[in-house]
C-alpha cells in the first residue's frame, strides 16, 4: 500500500514539471501527457514505467503518461508539422491546377479531388481559356477541426491567402479578375489518412471556398 501512495506522489510531481509543457516531448525519455475521461470500471495497473494512471482531477479527467510509440494518433497530432506540410501541398496543387496539369500532385489528391479539378480544366481547354494565378502569400493558415474516425483522421485547414487571379481567352483578352487587383481568398481544405499508417502521408479529399 506504501508503495502504491510513493508511485502516485512520484507520478504527481512529473504531471507538475510537465504541465509547462503539455503536449510536447519532456525532458526526461520524451515523455508527454495526455487527458483522458475517467473510467471507473477500468483499473490501470503499474507494469512498467511506460504509462501511469496518476490522479483524478476536478474536471473529470484523469492524467496518463505516455512514452511516444504508445502515444495515440490524435493526441500525437503536431498541428506546427502538418501546416508546414499542408501549406506547401496548397501552393503545390494549386499552380498544377492553374497550369492545368494535375500529375504532378496526383499522389497528394483523392481521385474525387484529382476528378473535380481535371473537369475544371477540361472545360476550360475546349472554351479555350487560361488562368493565370500570382499567389502572393498566406495570411494565414489554421486547423480548425480534427476529426478522428473509425478508421481514419480528417483534419480541416483554413487557408487565407492573397492572390492575383485571371482568365484569358484565345486572344489573350482578360475576361475575369483585375491584375491590378489582389484578392484575399479563404479556402476550407480537408486531409484525411489512415489510423496506424505506416507513413505520416496525407491526402487532399475535399476543397470548398469560405466567405
Amino acid at each position: 500500500m506504501l508503495d502504491i501512495i510513493v508511485l502516485f506522489v512520484l507520478a504527481a510531481f512529473v504531471i507538475f514539471r510537465l504541465y509547462s509543457v503539455f503536449g510536447t516531448k519532456g525532458e526526461n525519455g520524451g515523455v508527454k501527457i495526455v487527458l483522458k475521461p475517467i473510467d471507473e470500471n477500468r483499473q490501470e495497473k503499474m507494469k512498467d514505467l511506460k504509462s501511469v494512471v496518476i490522479a483524478k482531477e476536478k474536471d473529470g479527467l484523469v492524467g496518463l503518461i505516455y512514452t511516444p510509440k504508445e502515444i495515440p494518433a490524435k493526441e500525437d497530432f503536431n498541428k506546427e508539422m502538418f501546416l508546414r506540410g499542408a501549406n506547401k501541398v496548397f501552393e503545390m496543387v494549386l499552380h498544377a491546377f492553374n497550369e492545368g496539369n494535375l500529375l504532378p500532385v496526383r499522389d497528394l489528391v483523392s481521385k474525387k479531388v484529382f476528378d473535380a479539378f481535371n473537369k475544371v480544366i477540361d472545360a476550360r481547354k475546349e472554351e479555350q481559356i487560361t488562368s493565370e494565378v500570382d499567389f502572393i502569400g498566406f495570411k494565414k493558415s489554421e486547423v480548425k477541426e480534427i476529426k478522428k474516425l473509425k478508421n481514419s483522421i480528417k483534419v480541416v485547414v483554413e487557408f487565407v491567402s492573397e492572390q492575383v487571379n485571371l482568365l484569358k481567352n484565345a486572344k489573350g483578352e482578360v475576361i475575369e479578375g483585375d491584375e491590378n487587383f489582389v484578392q484575399k481568398i479563404t479556402d476550407m481544405w480537408t486531409f484525411e489518412r489512415p489510423l496506424n499508417a505506416k507513413n505520416n502521408s496525407w491526402i487532399l479529399v475535399s476543397t470548398k471556398k469560405a466567405g
